[in-house]
């Protein structure tokens, strides 16, 4: 069934040495987005996290924050790039005998210049221990998330089957009242032709245009049994598993299309009154497919 691309989903994961905690958010969006929260120690995680969420979200913002409160396996130590810091010591030194300056280089000078201080993390059996309670945190998420996500779009489903519903009486009633629209083009055919004799002779040529106009504008069964049609994809669509936003976007653009030329071709009463209504039943249709995954 659809899936709304609104929903949230947290998830935690807790060991003697401390608790990962997951957070999802998901929002509209054409594409799939993803914007990722880490601390900066857990940065390497960032391709298997975002693996995770294309597995299981297909389109949609998705803005995820990670947290850890525990310091197991995190200790780390200060390094100083020594052969970089003389290097800095040497070209500046030369510098100020070239400009002839005063100012001596401190320590604090060099260590403050790019790559001269680092931070390295001392256990790398740190991050071994840590992704198995990333991964729970992040597959509990997921799964609050899904659900989410799934209950909105039962939700929908069952507006859009009530729309689809609708649409279907009204089509039933437009196709009950064709021939009406049909007569009433004959009617003003009829009359056209008695414009035309009350002249005299027939214009030949005149007439066979007005006949092929009539033939033209009187039928709608082909739009009627084209609206059916994208009706019943519809209605398929909303009932079927994975991505069917696009799709449904789609469908109501045909849906919109055919219905706008049988407005075009309608002079029954009736049938125009039923013309406006399903419009405005395709055009919920569309807002609401900007929700759907």
């Amino acid at each position: 069934m659809i899936r709304s691309m609104t929903g949230f989903g947290k998830g935690e994961a807790k060991s003697r040495d401390g608790k990962v905690t997951v957070e999802i958010k998901t929002v509209n969006h054409k594409f799939f987005d993803e914007t990722l929260k880490l601390p900066e120690d857990m940065a390497s995680f960032e391709e298997r996290i975002k693996e995770a969420l294309q597995k299981a979200i297909k389109r949609g913002k998705v803005n995820l924050n990670l947290a850890y409160t525990g310091s197991a396996g995190r200790g780390g130590r200060v390094c100083i790039n020594r052969k970089l810091a003389k290097n800095y010591h040497d070209e500046l030194t030369r510098l100020e005998r070239y400009l002839g300056a005063k100012n001596s280089l401190g320590v604090k000078d060099i260590m403050a210049l790019p790559g001269v201080l680092a931070y390295e993390t001392v256990d790398r059996r740190f991050y071994d221990m840590i992704w198995p309670r990333v991964k729970e945190a992040l597959d509990a998420a997921l799964k609050k998330l899904v659900a989410d996500r799934e209950k909105e779009g039962r939700s929908t489903y069952k507006d859009l089957k009530k729309r689809a519903g609708d649409i279907s009486r009204m089509l039933a009633e437009i196709k009950s009242r064709a021939h009406l629209n049909v007569d009433e083009y004959r009617k003003r055919f009829a009359e056209r032709v008695r414009d035309l004799a009350s002249g005299g002779e027939i214009d030949r040529g005149r007439l066979e245009m007005e006949v092929a106009i009539f033939a033209k504008n009187s039928d709608i069964s082909e739009e009627i049994a084209r609206l059916s049609n994208h009706l019943s994809n519809f209605t398929a669509t909303i009932g079927g598993n994975g991505e069917a936003g696009k799709k449904l976007d789609f469908i109501a653009q045909e849906l919109h299309r055919e219905i706008n030329t049988i407005g075009a071709k309608a002079s029954d009463f009736r049938i125009s009154k039923n013309v406006i209504e399903i419009k405005g039943e395709i055009e919920k249709i569309r807002e609401q497919a900007k929700n759907i995954e």
